[in-house]
């Protein structure tokens, strides 16, 4: 044993040197052989399962719809029933509307516009059966295949609208645009512009209508003409109304989704993300 290791520490020597490595006995080879395969083996390679992320915002799970909310659109979602009277109708004279599922953003991105944050889910041959303008609606939505760039159908538009976009959820297809109701000669504003989307499962069976607020920097802050217009705003004219409303459109239209608070992507991804159960 001795005698091998002496023979084996002369060879490590002679390498080191740069000599030639003498003959040597087929016992010693091996042991030579082994000894530098040990010196040059690879580390062993460690493996791992692939990192599983995290949903970016918060995963709203209620017994009749589930969501996604994006991180900066709102904090969480508050469910109830209810028959209270919904868009497209906002004054009273029609009573209640059929019992539906209004699910209320909390802790949204904006506060103090005139609308509040929800998401309202009816039964389509309820909702239907209210008046014949949802009849209508029912009927366009049913058979919408909206295409970006073609009119709306007639009861499903508005007398404002920019930046309409077909968006699609898990089980279901719609429409949405950004708007605000008009009373009366008034500036679009901060206070009273909302994403607006309609859709429909595609079994027919439910109705989905958020109402989102919406905000970008060039709005002035309220609906009256007095109040200031900040930087690149459009100067409102009562004398040219379509003109105006036309003018602010299309800036709308040219508005990049991370100039809008919330990000217009953000609110497209959320309902994107509903996956609707029933009730």
């Amino acid at each position: 044993m001795k005698k091998k290791l002496a023979i084996l520490f002369g060879l490590f020597i002679i390498l080191a040197c740069g000599g030639t490595v003498p003959a040597a006995t087929p016992n010693v080879d091996s042991i030579v052989t082994q000894t530098l395969q040990a010196l040059t083996a690879a580390p062993p390679v460690e493996t791992s399962q692939p990192e599983q992320l995290a949903p970016d915002g918060t995963q709203v799970d209620t017994a009749e719809v589930t969501f996604l909310i994006p991180n900066g659109v709102a904090n969480d979602a508050t469910s109830v029933t209810s028959t209270e009277m919904e868009l497209p109708y906002i004054t009273p004279g029609f009573g209640d509307m059929p019992s539906h599922i209004k699910l209320t953003l909390n802790l949204y991105a904006i506060s103090g516009t005139r609308l509040e944050p929800e998401i309202l889910i009816f039964r389509a041959i309820e909702y239907a059966g209210y008046s014949e303008l949802t009849g209508m609606m029912m009927e366009e939505l049913r058979s919408l295949q909206y295409v970006d760039g073609q009119p709306l159908p007639e009861h499903l538009e508005s007398d404002f609208s920019a930046q309409v976009h077909g968006v699609n959820f898990q089980n279901g297809h719609g429409v949405r645009y950004l708007t605000q109701i008009m009373t009366n000669f008034m500036p679009v504003n901060n206070r009273d512009l909302f994403y607006y989307y309609m859709g429909m499962t595609n079994d027919g069976n439910y109705y989905v209508q958020a109402i989102l607020p919406i905000n970008t920097a060039y709005l002035p802050a309220d609906d009256s003409p007095t109040t200031p217009l900040p930087a690149n705003g459009i100067p409102f004219n009562m004398d040219d109304f379509p003109g105006y409303l036309d003018a602010v459109a299309q800036k709308l239209n040219s508005t990049d989704t991370f100039d809008f608070n919330p990000y217009l992507d953000a609110l497209d991804e959320m309902i994107s993300s509903m996956q609707v159960k029933g009730f």
